[in-house]
């Protein structure tokens, strides 16, 4: 943008300011310079136009420090803030493939259940082994359970012997 003269008036005396802002931006800039004079004058009688120039120009300065101040205020903590997001997206991340690995190996395990599934009935069709096996498992439970509940009672198993069978004498 081209540099322009524009004329504005601050207390009764003109200025020529050369600038790349709108004209309408600058006579409003002026019009705030010279509503602050005039509040200062005001408020303190004893101050000329220069004087209260001087602490118009001190309150504009001070103003811009603090709002500068303000601003690298917010800048750090944006930067904060994003360091932040930074590092929550790093740990989605980790997460999210924290989370494939497990559906991973939750698929391949649903994928074994399955075959064995199908192993297990392969197995049930020839069930006739099973089946004894199975007798054989209960009758030992059942008797293991009732030596149990003997000795529980007191009772002394007794084993009747006979002096005609070999078999008996033999042992003895």
């Amino acid at each position: 943008m081209a540099k322009k003269r524009v004329s504005v008036q601050i207390e009764g005396r003109n200025y020529a300011l050369i600038t790349d802002d709108d004209e309408k931006y600058v006579q409003n800039v002026a019009n705030e310079v010279t509503k602050h004079i005039q509040e200062i004058s005001q408020n303190s009688k004893q101050f000329d136009v220069r004087d209260c120039a001087v602490l118009a120009a001190l309150d504009f300065c001070d103003d811009r420090n603090k709002a500068a101040q303000k601003n690298i205020d917010y800048v750090e903590k944006a930067d904060k803030i994003i360091r932040q997001a930074n590092d929550l997206n790093k740990m989605c991340k980790e997460y999210k493939e924290k989370l494939t690995e497990a559906i991973n190996e939750n698929t391949g395990l649903v994928r074994r259940i399955k075959e064995l599934e199908k192993k297990l009935s392969g197995y049930t069709g020839n069930n006739n082994a099973t089946k004894t096996d199975k007798n054989e498992a209960e009758q030992y439970k059942r008797t293991e359970e009732k030596k149990k509940n003997e000795r529980l009672m007191g009772y002394v198993p007794m084993k009747q012997v006979s002096l005609f069978d070999e078999e008996n004498n033999e042992k003895n």
